[in-house]
């Protein structure tokens, strides 16, 4: 795959995106396999300034903040002084009052983390409460807040759920949101440029916020930090963000990016020869998931926000990533950003074989199998049948199938890359011989040493 070509692709779509939209600048970073190889920038970082946006110019990254808060939850979790799935009100007592549904289950802090406590969407009020005084904010839940849905019953994207968040980070931790966040997440990163305080970005470094009215262009006052900075008010560049994905990149299992909650489905358009896919799309802990039935998965966020757009996408299978940020309320940087992680993964399709994770006993087992393919032996398959086998089908009767099956020919050999294994429990793969093919299908036990549950022998199609 050339970096070259894809580095191309990319300047050619913020260079239409910014075009398109009037966004005043852009700052986009590629990154592979957990480094940053090339960033960009585009247009100015204020206007009328002459100064392009560059990987260290700081933007505000509004909703990909809260990914930074689930890792923020997650490590108090870790350190034992909190647990998911405990009732906020143990942590925020004034919460008791909250106003809960008829009949519904307390929400609970797993509930907050994948937008599933009930609350109602909240864009773009939510955008405009970041300086909300922290006082201010535990008196509007303890008065009540509004739902739309009893707690655990589907998902709601929700800000405010994540200043709750914010909110218990600060009352377990003992101290200010903000300061927590730069010595256990920021600061060992050594992610400098980035902070939760407006006042604390240098100006040449800083890039102005603006929106679109029909007057024109007009700069956005900055805010404060307050109440609502745990869920979108971080700033940020695409240096240090970089630091940030790769933390996601090179620990392509990390909790966080794992599918919790189920979001929505769609069906997406054609892509260079591929049909429709269905897309599924979750919400983990501060990070959505996006399975493509054609390209794989895609983990993502996006931001908006007065002043602001951004987004950070990368594709796992093919290692990788990009960043972008604009300085345009609501920017959709995730156009651009998704057609070239589609570009990504569709190249990788086309030039990689997939990789296969195969379980240690299974990828025994199917020696095994292969070995009784050619030539049954009994003691083989009794080291290796687990106790339902025999009686779901004679042995017998297994064996006569698999000879007719064979024709009884021995050397039957797998075919190249016909092993395909969604779970690393279970392998489906082909035998050839002499331009005969069969298929074969297995299913290993949920035992310490796993053994053969199932085992199906198939003409090949």
């Amino acid at each position: 795959m050339s970096h070259q070509e894809i580095i191309q692709f990319s300047l050619n779509e913020f260079e239409n995106l910014k075009s398109e939209k009037k966004i005043p600048g852009i700052a986009f970073g590629l990154m592979h396999d957990g480094k940053l190889i090339y960033s960009s920038g585009l247009g100015e970082s204020v206007i009328g300034s002459g100064s392009q946006p560059t990987s260290d110019t700081v933007f505000r990254i509004a909703s990909m903040t809260k990914s930074f808060t689930a890792k923020a939850i997650l490590l108090l979790r870790d350190r034992g002084l909190l647990q998911l799935d405990t009732s906020i009100t143990t942590y925020l007592p004034w919460t008791a009052t909250i106003g809960l549904p008829v009949d519904s289950a307390p929400i609970t802090i797993r509930n907050l983390l994948t937008m599933g406590a009930g609350l109602p969407y909240d864009d773009p009020w939510g955008d405009r409460q970041e300086s909300l005084p922290v006082s201010d904010f535990d008196e509007i839940v303890k008065k009540g807040l509004a739902f739309n849905r009893k707690v655990n019953t589907g998902f709601e994207y929700s800000n405010l759920g994540y200043a709750l968040l914010g909110r218990i980070i600060s009352m377990v931790a003992g101290e200010d949101f903000e300061q927590f966040m730069k010595r256990e997440i920021i600061d060992p990163l050594e992610m400098k440029a980035s902070t939760y305080i407006t006042e604390a970005v240098q100006d040449e470094f800083r890039a102005m916020g603006y929106a679109k009215f029909a007057s024109g262009l007009s700069p956005e006052a900055p805010t404060k930090n307050g109440a609502f900075t745990p869920m979108g008010g971080l700033h940020s560049s695409v240096n240090d963000l970089a630091k940030w994905v790769s933390t996601f990149q090179l620990n392509n299992k990390t909790e966080e990016q794992t599918p919790y909650r189920y979001s929505h489905s769609v069906v997406a358009k054609a892509l260079n020869g591929h049909p429709e896919r269905i897309i599924v799309s979750s919400y983990g802990f501060g990070l959505f998931i996006d399975d493509d039935t054609e390209l794989g998965r895609f983990v993502y966020h996006s931001g908006g926000y007065p002043g602001f757009g951004s987004h950070m996408r990368w594709h796992p299978e093919s290692g990788w990533a990009i960043i972008a940020l604009g300085n345009l309320t609501y920017a959709p940087m995730s156009i651009a950003s998704t057609n070239i992680m589609n570009y990504c993964a569709e190249i990788h399709m086309k030039t990689s074989k997939p990789k296969i994770d195969i379980g240690a006993y299974t990828q025994a087992a199917m020696i095994s199998v292969n070995t009784l393919i050619n030539d049954w032996d009994d003691s083989v398959a009794d080291k290796w049948f687990a106790v339902n086998m025999d009686l779901d089908q004679p042995r017998e009767e297994r064996i006569a199938a698999l000879r007719i099956l064979t024709s009884g020919n021995s050397n039957w050999k797998p075919v190249e890359d016909s092993l395909t294994t969604p779970t690393i429990s279970f392998a489906k793969w082909k035998m050839e011989n002499d331009g005969g093919i069969i298929e074969v299908e297995m299913l290993m036990s949920p035992e310490k040493f796993p053994k053969i549950q199932r085992l199906i022998f198939l003409p090949a199609h």
